[in-house]
């Protein structure tokens, strides 16, 4: 498992103070809907579909640029489900209304904690049927001892104990062109990558034809 590294932690720190200084911005924004109570139902359910929305990208912390993705799942699962529970709270003519309205009381609540909690959910699901991890970039760095192991296989890729590649006419059997490493096209049955021959015999350039001789000297 990767360690949290110093920017992870900073963005840890900030995130919580995100979150709580949403909940204390909370608290003037629910005073002020209790004081209309036309609007409160909807004030409110805004506040707290937005908490969940805060706490979505308060934790996503990581590198790199956010993975696009639509899951379907998530959509069944999650947002469906509180999406029902919050209209079930504002509607009254909706089956179980009065068992969430009420929850489990004769008494209705004026806010459901399973409405708030659906709200909650509904800020955090919404995002993250669209949303998941992060594109990291490959780690491309070796430490010493990997870069010893390439230079090793490099050295000897093609190039055996008792033969090596040398210059070539083209019409010889067995001929092959010598192309840059870095060719798209490339033909293994008629071509052969310029590192491939280079560390047998350093005067091949690439455009030459060369051919595997089982002794340099021939």
């Amino acid at each position: 498992m990767k360690k949290t590294g110093k920017k992870d932690a900073l963005n840890l720190l900030f995130s919580a103070f995100l979150i709580l200084g949403y909940i204390v911005c909370s608290y003037f924004f629910l005073t002020a809907a209790a004081s209309v109570e036309a609007l409160a139902p909807y004030i409110n359910l805004a506040v707290f579909t937005v908490f969940g929305l805060v706490i979505f990208y308060a934790t996503r912390v990581g590198e790199g640029k956010p993975v696009m993705r639509f899951s379907l799942f998530t959509l069944l699962i999650l947002d469906i489900p509180a999406l029902y529970i919050i209209l079930a709270q504002l509607i009254e003519k909706l089956p179980f209304h009065t068992a969430i309205a009420n929850l489990g009381t004769t008494t209705p609540l004026p806010y459901s904690p399973l409405f708030i909690l659906a709200c909650v959910a509904l800020g955090y699901g919404i995002p993250y049927t669209f949303l998941s991890g992060f594109e990291t970039v490959a780690d491309n760095t070796c430490d010493e001892t990997d870069t010893a192991e390439i230079k090793e296989e490099e050295s000897c890729c093609n190039c055996t104990e008792c033969g090596c590649y040398v210059v070539a006419d083209a019409e010889c059997e067995g001929a092959l062109m010598v192309v840059d490493d870095m060719d798209l096209q490339f033909d293994s049955e008629k071509e052969i990558r310029i590192s491939d021959v280079t560390p047998c015999n350093e005067e091949i350039k690439a455009g030459m034809f060369v051919i595997f001789r089982t002794n340099c000297e021939e």
